[in-house]
């Protein structure tokens, strides 16, 4: 049984995408709750029918490590009350951190990545594109690819100005803004754009404040959550779903290295992907891929061959049922 809320979530976001509702009917002989969308886990009475009603209940957890950045949220992300037996997490160390602080070592959270259901894969006959940046201006980095990646062929999607919150004052922010060429487009259009393209620039941290800082040291043993090792350069480790949409929708995946490496839990440098280590490197390298995509095309469909078979709702899915038979 499924119990699904979406109103805590970003409008027409890729979790909607997910379908986990498609693949229940293959496990009537598990009995379990299954919990999706953010403010799934807020009621009370529904929680407990769920726990009078089933042994095991699973909760698909995507605001890891940023529900911390809230006095409010964090307790409820901890499941400091225990009301579910596993949850999956975007986050591996704020995963291990929760498993060692407040479950004794017991493997209750388990690292995910955000999954899209297969009917909504899509292929483009010609890559119009060579790049593209969408999102929203967190922090200087983002500023600086969206100036590079405006000196080729690009498409700058963001859901709105309203949604920038840039951890540092950006003194050309007028221009970044004015760089904007798609504003708040349904997530069809955007992954037909995506399909369109030839390389992407992926930035998996987030860009946090000082308030977020005083928040997260309220926590017990936050120093222990090595996701939170470099507060003092005010970011963290944050999976994008770009990740998953880039492999599924044949775009080259160029990454900045950073001191989490996430995505090597899911891909493999070289082989799946490309790093670059600074912005200053971005711009020859989006010049020197896109001018040869013939000579990266490997890298294109390896990613897109693990995600495909892997990291697709069905695959993961399966996993996260499988883990709970093995209990």
């Amino acid at each position: 049984m499924m119990f699904k809320d979406m109103s805590g979530n970003y409008p027409d976001c890729i979790v909607t995408y997910c379908n986990f509702e498609k693949y229940l009917a293959k496990y009537d002989d598990v009995e379990c709750g299954f919990y999706f969308g953010y403010n799934s886990r807020k009621h009370s009475v529904i929680n407990e029918q769920m726990k009078e009603k089933f042994s095991s209940l699973i909760y698909f957890n995507q605001e890891q490590p940023c529900a911390y950045h809230s006095e409010a949220e964090g307790g409820m992300s901890s499941d400091v009350e225990g009301l579910f037996t596993d949850i999956y997490t975007i986050c591996p160390h704020t995963a291990d951190w929760n498993n060692k602080v407040f479950n004794e070592g017991e493997k209750k959270f388990k690292p995910i990545l955000f999954p899209i259901d297969r009917e909504y894969i899509i292929h483009a006959d010609e890559k119009k594109w060579d790049t593209v940046f969408y999102g929203s201006v967190c922090g200087r980095e983002h500023a600086e690819a969206i100036d590079i990646i405006s000196k080729f062929k690009y498409r700058f999607m963001t859901l709105g100005y309203g949604y920038w919150n840039p951890n540092e004052p950006l003194d050309n922010i007028k221009r970044t803004a004015s760089l904007v060429t798609d504003i708040n487009i349904h997530t069809f259009e955007k992954w037909k754009i995506l399909s369109e393209t030839k390389v992407l620039p992926i930035y998996n941290q987030l860009y946090i404040h000082d308030e977020h800082i005083a928040n997260i040291k309220k926590y017990e043993r936050w120093e222990e959550n090595a996701a939170w090792s470099h507060l003092d350069e005010k970011i963290v480790p944050q999976l994008k779903p770009r990740v998953t949409e880039a492999a599924l929708f044949k775009i080259l995946m160029l990454v900045k290295r950073d001191p989490w490496n996430l995505i090597e839990q899911w891909f493999e440098p070289d082989k799946d992907f490309i790093y670059f280590d600074s912005n200053g490197e971005l711009e020859d390298l989006i010049r020197e891929t896109t001018t040869n995509m013939d000579k990266y095309q490997h890298i294109v469909d390896s990613a897109h061959e693990k995600a495909y078979d892997n990291y697709t709702t069905e695959p993961l899915f399966d996993m996260i049922i499988k883990n709970r038979r093995m209990l």
